[in-house]
């Protein structure tokens, strides 16, 4: 969850962090702003499947034949029904929650020797902010 790093471990649906990934990971992951590598979490049920880079087209070539033969609706359907089945395991709150800590994490009081995203984007733009949050993260705070 790669905003983790700029504005702290607040954003995003966490509910669905700890259910598909494991309370341990989704943890880690939220409280280091790690980036979790393909190993992490391929054993996890993440990913519908992996393919070499020279077969990426040709599978996804294969995929959308495949789902454009599905009827319209039928689509809605199942994907309402995933989502219905997945809120009514204990995530019904997740929207909620999302809306409280995004609320939270935009109004964070962070220590000079901390990385600010939101100080550091208005004082010295997008892009130079992105590159010190990089280095920030791969090579501590004494690389500021």
């Amino acid at each position: 969850m790669p905003a983790t790093r700029y504005l702290g471990p607040v954003l995003g649906d966490l509910h669905l962090f700890f259910h598909r990934l494991g309370p341990v990971l989704a943890k880690d992951l939220l409280l280091t702003g790690r980036i979790a590598t393909a190993g992490d979490l391929a054993e996890r049920g993440v990913f519908t499947r992996c393919v070499p880079a020279a077969e990426v087209d040709a599978v996804a070539e294969q995929l959308a034949a495949q789902v454009a033969r599905m009827p319209a609706d039928g689509i809605v359907i199942a994907k309402e029904a995933y989502r219905l089945v997945e809120q009514s395991m204990g995530m019904a709150l997740s929207e909620v929650c999302s809306y409280l800590l995004h609320a939270y994490g935009t109004n964070l009081q962070l220590e000079k020797d901390e990385f600010n995203f939101v100080r550091d984007r208005s004082q010295g733009g997008l892009a130079e902010t992105f590159d010190k949050a990089g280095q920030f993260y791969l090579d501590g705070p004494d690389a500021r």
